[in-house]
């Protein structure tokens, strides 16, 4: 039986690899975070959010990252 969706293959054009969707829980257990913490920057839109197939919120596990360093303060010598 073949899937009906497949990810990208190692010779598709960058940044085009299907990510999966983690539940708010998922990613706060990944990074170490509380699950309201996750919860309060989703609904603040720090952090986007995807509903696919009903209204439970999913998000990126890279964005969830990406945010995290966007707000860090300090901690480099920049000169």
């Amino acid at each position: 039986m073949d899937a009906l969706f497949q990810a990208p293959g190692p010779y598709n054009a960058p940044g085009t690899s299907a990510e999966r969707l983690l539940t708010l829980k998922e990613a706060a257990d990944i990074i170490g975070a509380k699950y309201w913490q996750i919860q309060r920057a989703v609904r603040r839109g720090d952090i986007s959010s995807y509903t696919p197939f009903n209204s439970r919120k999913l998000v990126k596990l890279s964005e969830v990252v990406a945010y995290i360093d966007s707000s860090r303060q300090g901690g480099t010598d920049e000169r």
